[in-house]
């Protein structure tokens, strides 16, 4: 179910209302953990010429307490055959196979997200913690 607006802005004027030192510490364990989610996408990920390696990245979104990860993008997509104009994002292939079964999934990326989510919410939660502490004290 589609959240409402008035929903999201009442999120967002209460995501504002966090203080900037506790805001600080959780972008901070944040960054700590898509970092970790990157780099074991990246030990993961087969390696045939380094393209797909190439494109796993984090760009954070600082307004929305979010980091994204991603993986393709331009230095992955090819057309689908020679001579088409339809392409295809080879990372996509690469993660969860082929329709023709030319290529078999090889998952790196969402086994990266399940491997280290158990991680995420404590370390967030002790960033909060601490922060709160320190601007207490």
């Amino acid at each position: 179910m589609a959240k409402k607006p008035r929903d999201l802005e009442r999120l967002r004027r209460r995501l504002k209302a966090i203080p900037a030192a506790v805001r600080k510490e959780v972008f901070t364990a944040l960054d700590k953990s898509a970092d970790e989610m990157v780099a074991l996408a990246k030990v993961l990920v087969p390696e045939e010429t380094g393209a797909l390696k190439s494109t796993i990245r984090k760009s954070p979104r600082v307004a929305d307490f979010a980091i994204d990860i991603e993986a393709g993008g331009e230095a992955t997509t090819k057309p689908v055959r020679d001579g088409a104009s339809a392409t295809y994002d080879y990372a996509l292939g690469v993660e969860y196979g082929t329709l023709a079964g030319k290529r078999p999934a090889q998952p790196f990326f969402y086994v990266s997200y399940r491997a280290n989510r158990k991680k995420v919410r404590p370390r967030t939660r002790r960033a909060i913690t601490k922060a709160i502490k320190a601007t207490k004290g």
